[in-house]
């Protein structure tokens, strides 16, 4: 394969940002990243669309690695050294604690599978900087939780649900993961998963199929453990965020699926899919990768899986594929942004701290940016009505988000009760203001949680700003 963007667009910045996300590109494929990089005549600009995608590591690595590097003036160069090496840092020092932490788990005979970017930095890219990491995701057997909170504990890590008094614990019935455990020093947090997606969404995922296929696998001299090609593709295709879909995303996707190669069974990823039912969701996933890395494999996969894909899903991906220039501009974090004021918010029963990560959730939610919601509808240089459309229709395609990923009845009712809790937390202060019912201490707020747990606010803050 000498083209990695299909014939119907691509720019040659759209093309090489997409050839500088190849993992290990081909002879033919290295070739042309060299000639589209002379190519280049906005390099600032080139740099803005690497870092919209999340990819500046890998980019740098590969113009490097193409001995191409040098037609980067030095004014942009200094940027990209800059990001990459914020990245590094924060990836080594991540790294430093997930290795002790996955010995003391071989040690004690648990079974830790590593997901995602820390198994792919590993296995694919042989670059533990290959992007921002978020966190150290894992999956483990749900009887061998209660022996890694343990582990958590010997080794100083806390839960952030005991920042509202909550003891982490397995609620398989509505959850598929532990609250995240922190470091003192927020340089590890870990995300421990005892299922791939929430109980609360009609999926079902065959768990004792994909444990009876796990492998062995050496992790920076540590013994641990990894998903089979096809459960790791199919992981990917389910946890996609719908709108947080840049190159650092789907890079994973058509890298891992190349890595893999003949090693893919593809009548396997077929029969789980079918199995569990996430039809739309890999229809999705797959689509938005193949349209910019175009694989047979996943050709036929796709025609297969159609059939069975709502109307909803396979309209609005054709939407987000028809043109290139804006699905590599179209990359959202806005539902993080969300997703951190509803933490924001239950760390907290000070009323005046609720109020203030109420209004930023709820106005993140009914009034997105207006750059955002143009993202989210796949605009390209929209003009005024074309904006307010998109500014409309927003917290409809919010909530689908969101009812996706945490269920159709839990998001609703997890909104109803922000409303509750705020008139609950101001009612509380009326009464200790007043005394009626007994004198009360006044709420607790973040601070005061940080401190319990011997941090202050900004090192909860830096741990909250680490999650993208």
């Amino acid at each position: 394969m000498t083209d990695t963007m299909l014939a119907a667009g691509g720019t040659a910045a759209e093309r090489l940002l997409v050839h500088t996300a190849l993992a290990a590109p081909t002879e033919p494929e290295r070739g042309e990243l060299v000639e589209l990089a002379h190519r280049i005549t906005d390099w600032a600009a080139f740099f803005e669309l690497a870092q919209l995608n999340a990819t500046v590591p890998l980019v740098r690595r590969s113009l490097l690695a193409a001995e191409v590097y040098s037609l980067v003036p030095p004014v942009v160069q200094a940027r990209f050294e800059a990001v990459t090496q914020r990245i590094a840092t924060a990836n080594e020092r991540r790294l430093a604690g997930v290795v002790p932490l996955l010995r003391r788990f071989d040690e004690e005979g648990i079974r830790c599978v590593v997901l995602k970017g820390m198994l792919f930095s590993t296995e694919i890219y042989h670059d533990p900087g290959y992007k921002r990491m978020n966190d150290l995701d894992i999956l483990l057997e749900p009887e061998q939780i209660d022996a890694a909170i343990a582990i958590y504990r010997e080794l100083g890590l806390f839960a952030t649900s005991e920042l509202l008094g909550k003891a982490p614990k397995v609620r398989a019935e509505r959850s598929h993961h532990l609250p995240s455990f922190v470091s003192r020093d927020g340089a590890l947090v870990v995300g421990t998963h005892w299922g791939l997606i929430t109980p609360l969404t009609p999926y079902t995922i065959d768990y004792a199929a994909i444990w009876k296929r796990v492998r062995r696998i050496d992790f920076h001299g540590v013994p641990a453990w990894a998903l089979a090609p096809e459960d790791n593709l199919h992981h990917l295709g389910i946890h996609l965020p719908y709108y947080k879909t840049g190159v650092r995303e789907l890079g994973d996707i058509w890298n891992l699926a190349r890595y893999a190669s003949e090693d893919l069974d593809y009548d396997l990823l077929a029969a789980e899919i079918a199995t569990a039912g996430t039809e739309g969701l890999m229809y999705h996933a797959l689509s938005l990768a193949h349209r910019l890395v175009p694989n047979p494999n996943f050709a036929a996969l796709l025609n297969r899986i159609e059939p069975r894909v709502d109307r909803f899903t396979h309209t609005d991906t054709a939407r987000k594929i028809a043109d290139v220039h804006t699905l590599l501009r179209s990359r959202s974090t806005h539902t993080s942004r969300i997703e951190k004021a509803y933490t924001e918010f239950n760390m907290t029963a000070d009323p005046k701290e609720k109020l203030e990560s109420f209004g930023r959730l709820w106005s993140g939610l009914l009034l997105a940016p207006t750059e955002e919601a143009a993202r989210m509808s796949s605009l390209r240089d929209p003009g005024a009505m074309d904006t307010l459309g998109a500014r409309v229709i927003a917290p409809y395609r919010l909530t689908r988000v969101f009812q996706r990923d945490l269920g159709k009845w839990l998001f609703p009712a997890a909104l109803a009760k922000t409303v509750y809790d705020l008139g609950a937390s101001y009612a509380g202060q009326l009464r200790t203001r007043t005394g009626f019912g007994g004198a009360r201490p006044a709420p607790p707020g973040i601070e005061e949680y940080a401190a319990r747990l011997g941090l202050t606010r900004a090192d909860l803050q830096a741990v909250l700003d680490s999650q993208e």
